[in-house]
Formats: C-alpha cells, structure tokens, sequence
C-alpha cells in the first residue's frame, strides 16, 4: 500500500478546509477592527479586507501544496499518522503565528496613531 498517496488524500481535504474556514473567520471579524483603524470608509476596509483574503489564501494553500513536495517516504501506518500530524501542526503554528503578528502590528499603528494626534 502506499501510504503517501493515502496521506496526501487526507491532508489537502483537511488543511484546505481549515484554511479556507480561518481565513473566512478573520474576513468576517477582521472588518470591524479594520472600520476602527480607518475611521469608518467601508470601501475602503472592504477593498483592503478583500485583498488581505486573497494575499491569506494565496499563501496558505500555495505553502501546504508545496509542502507536499517534501515530506519523506512513509511506509507504514504511525509514520503515517506522524507526518499527517507534523504537516497539519506545522500550518496551524503558521496560522496562529500570523494572526498575532497581524493583531499586534495593527494594534502599534492604532495606538501610534492615537498618540500623534
């Protein structure tokens, strides 16, 4: 049997799902803050919101289908499990090291912002 395959048909379901789920939660929640950080123009946030979910995307998928490209040959059922896991957990620290650094770089702007003024 190969594993490889098998891994490979559960990991692209499961981490293009969650991608696709995330970057649909910070599109949605996202717009409000970004309304506060630029005073309320909705075409505006809603242009920057859109182009920051296609960027979210466009790096996301194209680094978890790249990744494919390097994972080791699997041979048996744990190894498997273990680099399914490894893969999965590797994108999601991605993810989460992204938002933060996202929430805190908009957080400095807004609160220099507010100290200039």
């Amino acid at each position: 049997m190969n594993y490889n395959i098998l891994s490979y048909i559960i990991y692209v379901p499961i981490i293009f799902y969650i991608m696709i789920y995330v970057g649909w939660l910070f599109y949605k929640n996202g717009e409000i803050f970004l309304l506060n950080l630029f005073q309320g123009d909705k075409l505006l946030v809603k242009n920057i919101n859109n182009i920051l979910l296609i960027g979210y995307y466009l790096l996301n998928l194209g680094y978890a289908i790249i990744s494919i490209a390097y994972w080791e040959k699997i041979t048996s059922l744990p190894e498997m499990l273990n680099a399914l896991s490894y893969h999965l957990g590797i994108i999601i620290i991605g993810l989460a090291v992204m938002h933060y650094n996202n929430v805190f770089c908009l957080t400095y702007y807004l609160k220099s912002k507010f100290l200039n003024q």
